[in-house]
């Protein structure tokens, strides 16, 4: 069962969805060659290809197409602002720190139960 879990986050978190903020879509990958732009929309897994090479620096990473409303919505990760290695430090560190208090509880309680001596 806890592989069917990490697999079904890995999945979600796999998901490279980027906004193609010219056009406004959703592309899942992109890529330059031969002076034309070739992108992957999400909504139906199509190559498409623009010979304005500016299109790249139009794309917007940090979002996650939606199949319910087929609209591309920003990532809720990223609702403080953070980079995706800062927000995954952050949650670590609030891990360990909840973590360590529970262990100085724990040993507390346990202490107190089995008397000192």
């Amino acid at each position: 069962m806890k592989y069917l879990i990490t697999l079904f986050f890995v999945t979600k978190l796999l998901s490279a969805s980027m906004l193609l903020g010219v056009n406004n879509y959703c592309i899942e990958d992109f890529y330059i060659k031969d002076g034309s732009f070739y992108y992957q929309r999400s909504d139906n897994s199509i190559w498409y290809t623009s010979t304005n090479t500016n299109y790249a620096s139009s794309v917007l990473s940090n979002f996650i197409y939606d199949a319910d409303t087929q609209k591309c919505i920003s990532n809720p990760a990223y609702i403080l602002g953070m980079q995706e290695t800062e927000y995954n430090f952050l949650i670590g560190l609030v891990g360990v720190i909840f973590g360590g208090v529970f262990m100085f509880f724990m040993t507390q309680i346990f202490m107190n139960v089995g008397g000192r001596r």
